[in-house]
């Protein structure tokens, strides 16, 4: 009995959602099991349900060779019904403590039915990659000019579930959605050199959501968003914490980031528009909170009129300002910078006026290795357009990671500094 086999007679019982021989999210080696068939749990959930072994030997073979595997199969999915299938015809299903076969006729219907809601996010987030790489092998292979670099997302990957081979939907749930189509883009996009300017750390990103908070109360902003690193997880705190946030936008001058950006804000909870354009040469509206890890070491061809009424050609000055220049009254920026902006000697003047006209709360210092693809040192710094004040200053070292983190000292002394008294 082949494997398709197999899986047509799981199908007759109740089974809609069969693997042959899936990978294992997070394993360690390259170990798979050869047949995997999915269920509902009592709370009505798809979770492995059936794990099969086949044992093939022209020589007599006893069916316990199977058991390892299938045992191997338990602890790595938590499937609850196995069987082993010897030399194509003979069906053996074991008992819970996986000791013990029995010779049946096939395998037996799911005891809470075949279908229901994927809730596993790396389950999909492996099957969503597996499809955009079709997607992207499909249009080399067609002979057409497509290529991964302007593959259009939004078609390469279904937005409401999986075809099985029988032709049924497996749904999955929206928010296993949101949180798998962000890792899959992302990973996909990986692949070409330029990916790391576009996508941030995630330590970062996550930091820069709970400085964020208290402010995601109405809507957001991204100037300079990228793949939207920033963006999902400011979406994820407001989310978490019901802050009300209820309107995204992003923009990016690069179409194929806007393009990637714009596919996984399609499934967000929260409306995400996002727009291709140069923030230098557009109207953008004014935010309640704006987010940004804005291109670095950027020259302008021309010189640019500083809020302070001087002109400059650095390119973090020029980001900074024009961010600073869409926060309205109370809002919050929380960007991520190149250190030099705190230091170099000809950004001296507009620091000085930066901080008298606007309260800049935060500064924290970072390490090489925070911006992903370089060597660069960075900051933290949030700023609002509010009453001047002291600033909470402090510079990480190789711990940065474990103090950004949720509950991390430096994050949460510098909440109290911003934010006031924590609960």
């Amino acid at each position: 009995m082949s494997s398709e086999a197999i899986r047509d007679a799981l199908a007759a019982v109740g089974y809609e959602f069969v693997q042959l021989e899936p990978p294992i999210p997070g394993g360690r080696d390259r170990w798979r099991p050869d047949v995997v068939a999915w269920a509902a749990d009592s709370n009505g959930a798809l979770t492995p349900w059936v794990a099969i072994e086949v044992v093939k030997s022209r020589a007599p073979v006893r069916p316990e060779a199977g058991l390892r595997a299938l045992a191997r199969a338990r602890d790595m999915l938590g499937t609850a019904d196995h069987y082993i299938v010897v030399n194509d015809a003979e069906w053996y299903r074991a008992d819970p403590g996986l000791r013990r076969l029995t010779q049946v006729e096939g395998p037996d219907a799911p005891p809470n039915g075949g279908e229901g809601e994927i809730e596993d996010v790396e389950l999909v987030t492996a099957l969503l990659s597996h499809e955009l790489w079709k997607a992207a092998s499909r249009a080399r292979g067609s002979g057409s000019h497509t290529t991964d670099s302007n593959l259009d997302l939004g078609a390469a990957i279904d937005l409401t579930g999986f075809q099985t081979f029988t032709s049924s939907r497996v749904r999955v749930g929206p928010e296993t959605l949101w949180q798998a189509r962000r890792r899959a883009v992302v990973d996909f996009e990986r692949r070409h050199k330029e990916a790391g300017e576009f996508t941030s750390h995630k330590g970062v990103s996550k930091a820069v959501a709970h400085l964020a908070g208290s402010r995601l109360t109405r809507d957001l902003l991204d100037p300079f968003c990228g793949a939207g690193s920033f963006l999902w997880e400011a979406i994820d705190y407001a989310q978490d914490h019901v802050t009300g946030l209820n309107r995204v936008l992003g923009y990016d001058v690069h179409q194929r980031m806007a393009d990637v950006a714009r596919s996984i804000g399609s499934v967000s909870p929260v409306p995400v528009e996002i727009i291709t354009g140069d923030v230098f040469k557009t109207d953008v509206p004014p935010s309640t909170c704006l987010v940004s890890a804005p291109p670095s070491s950027l020259r302008l061809q021309k010189h640019y009129e500083l809020l302070d009424g001087s002109t400059t050609r650095d390119g973090d000055l020029a980001v900074l300002d024009r961010v600073v220049r869409l926060l309205g009254e109370g809002s919050r920026a929380v960007l991520h910078l190149p250190a030099g902006v705190t230091y170099r000697s000809n950004g001296e003047p507009y620091r000085r006026f930066l901080a008298s006209r606007f309260r800049v709360a935060a500064i924290l210092g970072l390490p090489p290795g925070a911006v992903a693809g370089t060597a660069i040192r960075s900051i933290l710094i949030v700023i609002e357009k509010a009453e001047p004040g002291d600033t909470f200053i402090a510079q990480l070292g190789e711990d940065w990671e474990s103090q950004l983190a949720p509950g991390g000292a430096a994050l949460e002394a510098a909440l109290v500094h911003v934010d006031g008294a924590r609960p």
